[in-house]
């Protein structure tokens, strides 16, 4: 199946042929005595050897490790680290005196051992909602954002397409309008609105976020708490908003962020609410003054705390495995 060439390069298409039973039945074990990757059968390019252990080898391997990834004795991580080394010497083509340890170091790819405990991590805190502790770390499912799944609205009764709109039919009236805004430095993120009518500022609202959070979730946030002050107004009101995105997440009925599922559930239990998507930055004064409030929250805001996005868990573990392999 693989034409062997000049350039040592697999023939066209050939990868792309390769079975999954056929990949399965790589012979990776920690006694040095099977037929490896790239066996002398075998002319594939590294990269490709590299993507085969990433994308199968390493898998498997990690396979289940919610369930048995914590509190690994000393005898299983060696166990791995074995049969991880056949397959970096595999990719490298590394002398079989070079350490696990260097190859590891060469290519990137961090100890097995790390790996698993960095996926059973994610599991118990995103999926099974438990606390967790990697090395001296302690992960809380409190602090970050669940994923929902599955629709929480009936699509007999999800009728926010009367209520949101993607036509740039911006009229400056004078009348009582909402607009909101978000905005991110370094350090922190912003989140604001502001109530305009008679070309005057009557009310707004500042919330800042901590640098986890995206400008996208500042948005979402923004428009929530608009919709939250609009509702008690009790008369037909519009909400402008420069994020065609958060527009597209709210009328999206299978959205798992749990604020865009509540911003849903608002508006259909206040139908007077109507959100508006505008240009961003061609000189409305609602859409500046928004912008400016949400630059200003990043600094003189009120702390506002809503649980961290999955992705950042998913970075801050990284960064943990990362720390204690560098430290090793």
């Amino acid at each position: 199946m693989w034409g062997r060439k000049a350039s040592g390069e697999p023939r066209e298409g050939a990868y792309s042929g390769l079975s999954r039973a056929r990949i399965s039945s790589l012979k990776v074990n920690s006694m040095g005595d099977g037929v490896g990757i790239a066996g002398k059968t075998w002319d594939i390019n590294k990269n490709f050897r590299r993507l085969l252990y990433e994308t199968d080898i390493e898998r498997t391997l990690c396979h289940g490790a919610a369930a048995w990834g914590h509190n690994m004795k000393s005898r299983l991580q060696k166990n791995l680290d074995s049969i991880q080394r056949l397959s970096l010497l595999y990719i490298t083509g590394a002398y079989r005196t070079i350490p696990t340890a260097t190859l590891q170091v060469v290519t990137g790819l961090r100890p097995l051992h790390l790996q698993i405990q960095q996926e059973a991590t994610y599991a118990l805190v995103a999926r099974a909602r438990a606390s967790s502790n990697f090395c001296t770390l302690i992960f809380s499912p409190t602090d970050y954002e669940s994923k929902s799944s599955g629709i929480h609205i009936h699509p007999h009764n999800f009728f926010l397409h009367n209520q949101i709109s993607f036509e740039e039919n911006y009229r400056d009236s004078g009348a009582k309008t909402i607009y909101t805004d978000g905005s991110k430095m370094d350090e922190c993120t912003g989140s604001a609105y502001c109530i305009l009518e008679n070309y005057g500022i009557i009310s707004s609202w500042q919330g800042k976020l901590d640098h986890s959070n995206s400008v996208f979730r500042s948005e979402i946030l923004a428009i929530k708490m608009a919709i939250e002050a609009a509702s008690s107004l009790h008369r037909p009101i519009k909400i402008w908003t420069d994020s065609l995105s958060s527009l597209m997440a709210i009328l999206n009925p299978k959205s798992h962020l749990s604020m865009v599922r509540e911003i849903e559930t608002l508006l259909l239990s206040h139908k007077h609410i109507h959100l508006r998507w505008l240009k961003v930055h061609v000189g409305y004064l609602g859409n500046e003054c928004a912008d400016q409030l949400a630059k200003e929250a990043i600094t003189k805001g009120d702390p506002f705390f809503i649980p961290k996005p999955l992705s950042y868990l998913k970075s801050e573990i990284r960064s943990t495995a990362l720390s204690i392999w560098q430290g090793n």
